[in-house]
């Protein structure tokens, strides 16, 4: 009988590159058939909308990480630094550090306003600009809910699957590829910029592109793939809980305005603060990280 569990754990990284691309292309094909098949691909149906999203999120960043983890190592969960426990300190520290950047991260989407790409790659600039415009119209829609069932639902499918499925996708195997190819700090910016890149949204590509670099990081320092998780969903579900508030009537803080405009300064000091924590994070993590076989 074949053993094929760490079948390619020798392969090149093109190799490798290869089956992520191919597989993950595989699985969001059959998510889409089987959501045309479902929903008889209605996109005027919002319910319909959130099925697809659903299914594409599994096909294209949940199941390709572990099938190419399963070939490249006969430890999958460990390749994927899923096999560590975490610690009540590393998930409250974390929640705290995601919520104190967030007006930092809305300073950096209001300088990231004031960019412009060369005149040769305009075409590329009003391309992600017009895909940025279609996707918040799309994520209005799917987070303007008003019934404590739809919010969890929103929460499971905005906040929770994004997390899990890009992280594994891009901070556990990805960047993982690219480290065995040219070292850890290239291959975090470099899975960063195709993490930001891959949204098509030019007035968020700075801050997205730093917290994907940041989630790179915090798999560097700790080994382990549940803390970029959790910070990853932290970020998502604020803007859920945000939007639920905000649309039902409830008069709540702005979190997508803060630290802009006027409250620039805001922005500045949270920017301060987060980075302090980060390098205390750093300090306080940087002896956990193992390599993974």
């Amino acid at each position: 009988m074949i053993q094929l569990k760490g079948i390619i754990k020798e392969s090149s990284t093109f190799s490798k590159l290869l089956l992520l691309i191919g597989t993950s292309s595989f699985f969001t094909l059959l998510a889409l058939l089987l959501w045309k098949i479902i929903s008889n691909g209605n996109v005027a149906d919002i319910q319909s909308i959130k099925l697809m999203q659903f299914l594409q999120s599994i096909g294209m960043f949940v199941i390709p990480p572990f099938v190419l983890a399963y070939f490249w190592s006969k430890k999958p969960f460990r390749l994927l630094q899923l096999d560590r426990q975490t610690d009540w300190k590393n998930t409250i520290s974390i929640a705290f550090l995601m919520i104190v950047a967030i007006p930092f991260i809305n300073l950096l989407g209001e300088l990231n306003q004031h960019l412009v790409l060369p005149d040769a790659l305009a075409s590329i600039e009003a391309m992600m600009k017009a895909a940025e415009l279609e996707t918040a119209q799309l994520t209005e829609k799917l987070l303007n809910v008003n019934r404590l069932d739809s919010l969890l639902l929103n929460i499971f499918l905005i906040a929770m699957l994004p997390a899990l499925g890009e992280e594994l996708f891009f901070r556990g195997v990805l960047q993982r590829i690219f480290t065995d190819w040219n070292g850890a700090v290239i291959a975090i910016w470099l899975t960063a910029f195709i993490f930001s890149a891959i949204h098509f949204q030019f007035y968020g590509f700075l801050p997205r592109m730093l917290l994907g670099a940041f989630f790179g990081y915090l798999v560097l320092w700790t080994g382990n793939l549940w803390i970029p998780i959790f910070a990853h969903f932290i970020n998502n579900f604020m803007a859920v809980i945000f939007y639920y508030f905000k649309n039902n009537g409830y008069s709540v803080l702005d979190i997508d305005i803060v630290g802009t405009g006027n409250t620039q300064w805001v922005g500045w000091v949270s920017g301060c603060i987060t980075l302090t924590a980060v390098v205390w994070y750093r300090a306080r993590n940087k002896s956990l990280c193992s390599e993974p076989e």
